[in-house]
């Protein structure tokens, strides 16, 4: 009993909890259940709007297009009613014409079969409807050709005026002197009137503040600065007179009235340096020019004294630069000044004359100096190169030439310049090879010997195994990149170091304009070379020996050559060897 009735105690405990756990359960379920409605709703409305707004737009688009295609389709109906109106009114008279016309053979025809006086006072009517119809005819046609004609007056007007410009009107002193384009070429014009005023005699105007007022005028009536000037002295009031003013490098030296003398001085000073040759042109150096025009009679001054100014002397320096072959003596036709003279400005110029050196020929130098230009075309010998054939069998040392070399030619055209007889300036302006060199070739003996490098990359000299011969740069293309092509090119900025990859004797230094271009190469004993192409310079020369590392170059793009770089191969009994197997595809550093 008392257990049943502990159980019955016990079953409303459990009722209480149970309760308590499904409602939980119960909560989460609702949440889950409501969360889910209102997504689904949401989503529901938003389909329903987004199809209603779909059909709106459509509707939109719809009404847009059939909109725009009645419009155009109104607008060509009505071009198409105007074309055909301008046509048909265009072919009225036509119309008109036939009509009268066909009007009156048939009333022609009656009236003759009334008699002679019907027929009469019928073609009397004719007559007066023609002249009418052909009036008419005229007001029509006046009516299309009246606007072309006006079209063609507007056309006609605005031609002429183009011709116009607007101009400033310039008074000076209470008169007008002139028109200018703009301000500053008064100040110009005011610049030149100061410039022709040497003495202290000019007396200017009360009222020098000028006055400008814009006007339209034709381009002729436009004044040049010159003019301006003119205008400016004789407003002055000042005693003035027609003279040619002398300027050079734009200093006014003074005015004479009767110039013919000067200007035949000028002449004569460039005749002196003419050859008649055709291609030469002889000027001054100086800008040297004779300007007419208004000047004060202060100013002038007479021919004579003009003349001893230009054929005077100031101070500068004359120098001749020596040339190879030159001695002392040799040099005496080219600065035609006395031995003695030459000595005494120069004391040891017996014992040390170098090419290159500039030697001063005279402390004075002339007022005008003269420049001659010509185009001369002339031959040039092309220097040779030396290739050399290293032979293992003989001495470092031992040199002897196997085949002697012979000098190319080209066909030189440049423009020389000559400053008062003298050579000062020489510009290429065209070469032709007519001959192209041939290289002297040279047995060279080496007595340092090198191992045979193998593909593994093994010891190439005395020093270790090649190294990157470039101070930068990168593999731009490798061995048989293209057909024919023997090395390795590595692309690096105009002027970059090249080094020898190892040491050994140069037994090519070649400047020349083709295939490998400016190049070196070097023999590293026992049938290994390097070469190194397409250099902008050389640093070394035929027979020097080098070490590893050591400067020999620098990068260019002469001979066959597209772009800077340097054409690097490796030879080993006659054999072009891949060299990035020896030195790699990249640069290191140093």
């Amino acid at each position: 009993m008392e257990s049943s009735q502990n159980a019955d105690k016990k079953k409303p405990n459990q009722k209480r909890h149970r309760p308590a756990g499904r409602s939980l359960q119960d909560m989460a379920q609702l949440a889950v259940s409501a969360s889910y409605r209102f997504c689904y709703y949401v989503g529901v409305q938003l389909i329903r709007s987004f199809k209603r707004y779909k059909k709106r737009l459509f509707r939109f688009a719809v009404r847009t297009r059939l909109g725009l295609q009645l419009r155009l389709k109104k607008r060509m109906t009505l071009i198409g009613r105007k074309f055909r109106f301008a046509v048909s009114d265009a072919m009225r008279p036509y119309r008109q014409v036939q009509r009268l016309r066909q009007s009156q053979e048939e009333r022609l025809s009656l009236a003759e079969e009334l008699g002679p006086k019907a027929v009469r006072e019928e073609k009397s009517r004719m007559w007066k409807e023609s002249l009418q119809l052909v009036f008419r005819l005229l007001g029509t046609v006046f009516n299309y050709v009246a606007p072309v004609v006006s079209f063609i007056i507007l056309i006609t007007l605005i031609h002429q005026n183009t011709n116009l410009q607007f101009a400033l009107e310039v008074e000076y002193n209470d008169k007008m002197i002139g028109y200018i384009a703009k301000e500053s070429d008064f100040d110009e014009s005011e610049k030149i009137m100061q410039s022709r005023i040497v003495y202290e005699e000019y007396q200017p105007p009360l009222d020098t503040v000028p006055k400008y007022t814009l006007k339209i005028i034709d381009e002729e009536e436009l004044s040049t600065v010159n003019a301006i000037a003119d205008e400016l002295i004789a407003a002055s009031g000042n005693e003035i007179t027609e003279a040619s003013g002398l300027y050079v490098n734009g200093t006014f030296y003074g005015a004479v009235e009767d110039a013919t003398s000067v200007r035949a001085l000028l002449d004569g000073m460039l005749d002196q340096y003419r050859t008649g040759s055709e291609d030469e042109r002889v000027d001054f150096v100086q800008d040297v020019q004779l300007s007419k025009g208004l000047y004060l009679l202060s100013s002038l001054v007479e021919p004579e004294e003009m003349e001893a100014v230009l054929t005077s002397e100031v101070a500068g320096e004359v120098t001749y630069t020596v040339v190879a072959g030159d001695a002392p003596t040799l040099i005496l036709p080219e600065v035609e000044i006395p031995y003695l003279q030459l000595k005494a400005l120069h004391p040891g110029i017996e014992e040390s004359l170098l090419v290159g050196q500039e030697v001063l020929i005279s402390n004075q130098v002339n007022f005008l100096t003269v420049k001659r230009t010509v185009t001369e075309v002339y031959e040039e010998d092309v220097p040779f190169g030396t290739e050399e054939v290293v032979d293992a069998n003989y001495a470092k040392g031992y040199q002897a030439v196997r085949s002697s070399g012979v000098l190319g030619k080209r066909l030189v055209t440049a423009d020389v310049v000559y400053v008062n007889g003298m050579e000062t300036d020489r510009t290429e302006l065209e070469a032709v090879v007519l001959q192209e060199p041939v290289n002297q070739v040279v047995t060279v003996g080496t007595a340092e010997p090198i191992q045979v490098l193998s593909s593994s990359g093994g010891s190439s000299s005395s020093s270790g195994s090649f190294i990157w011969p470039v101070d930068g740069g990168y593999l731009s293309c490798g061995i048989n990149g293209y057909w024919g092509h023997t090395g390795m090119d590595i692309a690096a900025p105009r002027g970059t170091v090249i080094r020898a990859a190892a040491s050994g004797t140069v037994v090519k230094a070649v400047r020349q304009y083709y295939a490998y271009g400016i190049h070196v190469k070097i023999s590293h004993g026992n049938g290994v070379y390097t070469l190194y192409g397409h250099m902008s310079q050389l640093a070394v020369s035929y027979g020097d020996y080098v070490q590893q590392g050591q400067i020999i170059g620098y990068v260019g793009m002469t001979g066959n050559a597209s772009g800077n770089h340097c054409h690097f191969e490796i030879i080993i009994n006659g054999r072009f060897m891949d060299p990035s197997k020896y030195i790699g595809t990249y640069y290191p550093g140093r």
